[in-house]
């Protein structure tokens, strides 16, 4: 399993089918959202994504920058799904994450 951390607290991963999802589940200690990926509303992305004191969500493909903030939760979940591409090659259509 391919995965990235969005917070001191929250870890994202990322599957390409419900199988493979459901399949990973188990092995995972604390699921706090497991879901398709356009089913993931705006107020529960902004609950696990990093944000800045100054406003603004992280932007996980540039992180050291807060110029570069997204102004959404989603957009910087979706910024996470691209480093994730980056590294396991398969685009993601379902997700969870672990709290942990």
């Amino acid at each position: 399993m391919n995965s990235i951390k969005l917070s001191a607290y929250h870890r994202l991963y990322a599957f390409s089918d419900y199988q493979s999802m459901k399949a990973a589940l188990p092995y995972m200690r604390r699921v706090v959202l497991a879901k398709r990926l356009d089913e993931v509303e705006e107020s529960e992305a902004r609950r696990f994504v990093g944000r800045y004191q100054e406003g603004g969500y992280m932007n996980y493909l540039g992180r050291l920058t807060q110029q570069r903030a997204k102004r959404s939760g989603t957009d910087s979940l979706i910024t996470a799904l691209q480093e994730l591409f980056k590294s396991n090659g398969y685009s993601a259509r379902y997700i969870a994450i672990e709290r942990g």
